[in-house]
């Protein structure tokens, strides 16, 4: 599977115009079949073309009506596939009935949170949340050629799971969608929803009239050519099984894959797809059209359920049991721990479940903690997080992750949690951009960020702090000091000649500074500012400074 968004847009380009080529040679199949039906029954007059060649007559005919039917055929594929393709995901969300989630509701706002933070961790693909109405259980999701998407879950599936669950269930389908096979079930599914509806009922009026008794010559000619249509139709309907057959049932197996990469949870997708497989599934209120977009089948099959080629060639699912197995072995477990998936939930006395609504702060912020996504949090809790301005954010419903910093609400926020009083001439820190406080530094002034450490100091100020030897050198700048010298040792600085470079600008004069070494007796990186003189040192840059100035001295005592 394509892990990389331009392999995956390549993947979806090029599927997408093969169902629209296949298309035009099935209308021009099917058109032709209609075509000479038609024609046989009604006796339509043949339409003449001025091709500016002559042929035998008997080819005349032929070609001519060929012509014609291709050009239908053609004219025909592109109405419909635009017809088709054009609002998808609102016109399969009517059918299903499905709605946003309520704010209101609790178990709606864990949905929105979860597919929230789904999205963040596939990244940013924009994916919106829907509920059917429906007790059966089961979810789906649905992309369209516009880069949109929408994953729904039935309302009897979010009564039952637990919220690890959900997030696999919801990450299951996630991967459909950023894989792309997503959009070619979608499109499939839309394309020849029209034919399954035309099938289904001109099937009632067959059945219907084959219990009337009598009729006319005339009618039975008619009825003879709906049956003719209806054969037609049947081979329609083998299309798409082919289709979905294209698609193949190993589309499953790696969104399973896909939802244990991206939750690092094989047991919760099992326990899922365990609780799924014991219920009601929603046949009835889903569409049999529909089937390939949901996580399993919403009409149980024995065929769906088994395995060998038959079962692989017409079966849009794998069998759930062979899903199981497979989640199972990751976790290197068995189906014992699926047990815990059905134990019944603990009651709480009804005076305790109705809640009164409180106007609680929106927990909308993500943050990437321990090479991990956490949250969501409302905006209050997250300098308690240990937030600072390099610190990877997402807002839930923005659908991009930025640093806290170039978020103009967190930049003010990060502001307020810096000790002391900044003062308004000390300027902002290059690399977070927030305040610098005044502080002594060895008894000499100096301005530090409180968030990365780094040190603005005047040039002229050095020499004071590099005599004093009051402040204790920590190990990190001890570390930095001697990778300094390795860089020194091979040669990388001769002389005064350093590699110059402007990557920043001043926080006093607002000028660029060349980043460089502070000298080729002491290379120590740091920013200097030619215009004013002041010099910024990183983490640990001036104390590491400081300790080879102290070492040089001692070692020349």
């Amino acid at each position: 599977m394509p892990y990389t968004f331009i392999d995956i847009e390549k993947r979806k380009t090029g599927v997408i115009k093969a169902i629209f080529l296949f298309l035009v040679l099935f209308y021009f199949i099917v058109a032709d079949i209609l075509w000479l039906i038609t024609a046989q029954y009604f006796s339509i007059p043949v339409i003449r073309l001025n091709l500016g060649f002559k042929l035998p007559e008997a080819s005349v005919t032929s070609i001519e009506e060929t012509v014609i039917v291709l050009l239908a055929a053609l004219i025909i594929a592109w109405i419909h596939w635009c017809l088709s393709t054009s609002d998808i995901i609102k016109k399969v969300l009517g059918v299903l009935n499905a709605v946003e989630p309520d704010p209101k509701d609790s178990y709606h706002s864990i949905l929105k949170n979860v597919v929230e933070e789904v999205s963040v961790a596939t990244g940013g693909h924009k994916i919106s949340p829907f509920v059917i109405p429906v007790a059966g259980l089961n979810a789906f999701a649905i992309s369209d050629c516009k880069g949109n998407a929408a994953i729904g879950v039935t309302e009897g599936l979010l009564a039952k799971l637990t919220r690890s669950q959900l997030e696999s269930v919801i990450a299951h389908e996630a991967a459909h969608v950023v894989s792309g096979d997503n959009l070619v079930t979608s499109v499939s599914c839309s394309l020849f929803a029209i034919y399954s509806a035309i099938f289904e009922e001109l099937g009632q009026v067959l059945r219907g009239s084959s219990r009337a008794k009598g009729g006319s010559r005339s009618g039975g000619q008619i009825l003879l050519y709906l049956y003719l249509i209806y054969i037609v139709l049947s081979i329609t309907q083998f299309i798409n099984l082919l289709l979905n057959m294209f698609m193949s049932r190993q589309r499953e197996h790696r969104a399973d894959a896909v939802a244990v990469k991206l939750t690092r949870n094989p047991i919760s997708l099992a326990e899922a797809l365990y609780v799924i497989s014991k219920g009601w599934k929603g046949i009835g209120s889903i569409p049999k059209s529909l089937s390939p977009i949901f996580i399993t089948n919403p009409d149980y099959s024995e065929l769906e359920e088994s395995e060998g080629f038959i079962s692989d060639l017409f079966s849009t699912h794998p069998p759930t049991e062979k899903r199981l197995e497979t989640l199972l072995s990751m976790a290197h477990s068995d189906t014992k721990a699926l047990e815990m998936a059905e134990k019944t939930k603990s009651r709480i006395p009804l005076e305790q479940g109705a809640l009164e609504i409180k106007n609680e702060p929106a927990r909308d912020w993500l943050v990437y903690k321990d090479n991990t996504w956490k949250g969501p949090f409302p905006l209050n809790e997250l300098i308690g997080l240990g937030l600072s301005p390099a610190t990877w954010v997402s807002k839930l419903g923005e659908g991009n992750v930025k640093r806290a910093s170039e978020d103009a609400t967190l930049s003010e926020m990060l502001k307020t949690n810096i000790p002391g009083q900044p003062g308004a001439g000390n300027g902002v820190c290059p690399e977070c951009g927030q305040p610098l406080s005044e502080i002594l530094y060895e008894g000499a002034p100096a301005f530090r960020c409180h968030y990365c450490e780094g040190v603005l100091v005047g040039y002229r100020i050095i020499p004071r702090i590099l005599l004093r030897e009051d402040v204790e050198i920590p190990e990190g700048a001890k570390k930095l000091a001697s990778l300094a010298m390795i860089t020194y040792s091979k040669g990388i600085i001769e002389n005064t000649k350093l590699k110059v470079a402007y990557r920043s600008r001043c926080p006093k004069c607002g000028n660029k500074m060349r980043h460089s070494f502070y000298s080729s007796a002491y290379p120590v990186e740091s920013d200097i500012c030619d215009s004013c003189g002041n010099i910024w040192f990183g983490k640990y840059g001036l104390e590491a400074l400081q300790y080879l100035s102290e070492k040089s001295r001692h070692e020349n005592i």
